[in-house]
């Protein structure tokens, strides 16, 4: 049993990341509005050029200072207390999140969506209570259940983002783009938890070499090694092409929407990988199947009232965008007008 002074500290670690993570999320936000649109028809050159001009903006560099203080704190905070314990406060955020969208990016939330997303916010918790179990993962037997869960979940992915490019100019471009970088997030999430346990069975130890042991892991000749360097380079490549889609996603859609989806699917489908892929069990599997059915129908229900927005004229969507980045721009120019 962890002492108490442990448990202390790592739920104060993600209670001071978890703030900072949501905060970032509005603040990235507002960047983006005032920032040129993320455009995938130009190819990775044409991305990595668009995200060089937003990087210059002011409000998205401050949310992304923001997520990359939050992340040491959250990641200590799962080594001293548990995944289990750190994602369900960590999703609580989710209630700031609504707040500061409602307040400073005047984004109207209904009822239902009110509904939804509080359903999303509930879920982790009941997942928490299910109680997992903490196994090692069989780096052998996970072999198959990974191909599987990878033609699974890659599938998914390249549909959603076929949806995107064929719903592109509506309402629901916004939504099926967040869905491809959510899935990819998730993915990584899956790496992430093969990367951790594959650094322990390889007993790689933090001694100077660390980074390089884990970055050419495959020169060291055994299994362990061999799943470190994949996980870790796999963990990468998905992890950082989500990045174009969800920000993109952040642009088009309301990020009281956008989030709690990102934040679901984040969860879900790592815990869903674990069950099948690595074999955990839970204590109560009856809290757990709530849990899942709560993710789903707040997603669902989000995505159903997104997809009766396609009949609102998506042209007064864009201009709203120009006007704010218009603004942003008369204010460098004139600061005294302010």
């Amino acid at each position: 049993m962890v002492d108490p002074q442990t448990v202390t500290f790592g739920i104060t670690l993600v209670l001071i990341a978890t703030p900072l993570f949501h905060l970032a999320v509005v603040f990235q936000k507002l960047g983006l509005m005032q920032s040129e649109e993320i455009k995938f028809d130009k190819g990775i050159k044409g991305i990595l050029l668009t995200f060089k001009e937003i990087a210059k903006n002011k409000w998205w560099l401050l949310g992304t200072i923001f997520g990359i203080i939050a992340w040491p704190m959250y990641l200590m905070s799962i080594g001293l207390v548990g995944f289990m314990v750190s994602e369900p406060i960590n999703s609580i955020g989710i209630i700031l999140l609504v707040i500061v969208a409602n307040r400073y990016l005047k984004e109207k939330i209904a009822w239902y969506e009110l509904l939804a997303i509080l359903l999303l916010a509930i879920s982790p918790i009941l997942i928490a209570a299910a109680g997992i179990s903490k196994v090692v993962v069989d780096l052998y037997a996970m072999v198959f259940p990974l191909i599987i869960f990878l033609a699974i979940s890659g599938s998914i992915t390249i549909y959603c983002f076929m949806l995107s490019v064929k719903t592109r100019g509506t309402r629901s471009e916004g939504l099926y783009i967040m869905l491809v970088g959510s899935l990819l997030l998730a993915i990584g999430g899956v790496f992430t938890n093969i990367l951790a346990q594959a650094i322990i069975q390889a007993n790689i130890k933090f001694t100077w070499y660390f980074w390089v042991e884990i970055f050419f892991g495959i020169f060291w000749g055994d299994y362990p090694h061999l799943w470190v360097f994949l996980s870790w380079w796999l963990m990468s490549i998905t992890n950082l092409s989500s990045i174009a889609f969800y920000q993109s996603a952040f642009q088009k859609e309301r990020v009281a929407i956008a989030f709690p989806i990102f934040d679901s699917i984040g969860l879900s489908i790592p815990i869903l990988a674990g069950i099948f892929v690595f074999q955990q069990t839970f204590n109560n599997y009856f809290l757990f199947f709530i849990g899942i059915a709560l993710i789903l129908i707040g997603t669902l229900t989000l995505g159903r009232f997104q997809t009766e927005f396609q009949s609102l004229d998506y042209n007064q969507w864009k201009l709203y965008r120009e006007k704010i980045k218009k603004k942003s721009k008369d204010n460098e120019k004139n600061p005294e007008a302010n």
